[in-house]
């Protein structure tokens, strides 16, 4: 944990992206600390296992994902946890064609000997109800 709550949460950001990149669900799963709770436009990770069906679909799928954030805002930092709200642009590609859609997401993360891990997660797409 650094002096700059938002510099951490970059970090934290990026890291992500990076696991996304790598298609490795072991590798995303990692970066969920235990235990977790994860709430994605498309489903949720309330236990263990739900988080590793929810972590493999997103590692597995056809199409690449990337996040485009235009604003990140931590909204809590003590020791060892850090709380953060981002929002942007959710960009998948199947190789040809591009989608975009907003997406908002609040991350709370814990600092522990393996770097940053992630307690919460909660992103999703706002829907046209």
């Amino acid at each position: 944990m650094t002096a700059d709550p938002l510099a951490d949460a970059r970090f934290i950001l990026d890291t992500l992206q990076a696991t996304v990149d790598a298609r490795d669900a072991d590798a995303l799963v990692s970066l969920f600390d235990d235990p977790a709770v994860l709430i994605g436009t498309d489903g949720d990770g309330r236990n263990p296992d739900a988080l590793r069906r929810y972590l493999t679909a997103v590692a597995t799928q056809p199409e690449s994902l990337r996040w485009e954030w235009r604003e990140v805002i931590p909204f809590h930092q003590s020791a060892g946890t850090l709380g953060f709200a981002a929002f942007g642009e959710i960009v998948v590609f199947d190789g040809s064609n591009e989608r975009r859609a907003p997406i908002r997401m609040t991350i709370f993360a814990v600092q522990t000997p393996d770097g940053w891990r992630l307690r919460q997660f909660h992103g999703s797409i706002p829907s046209d109800f």
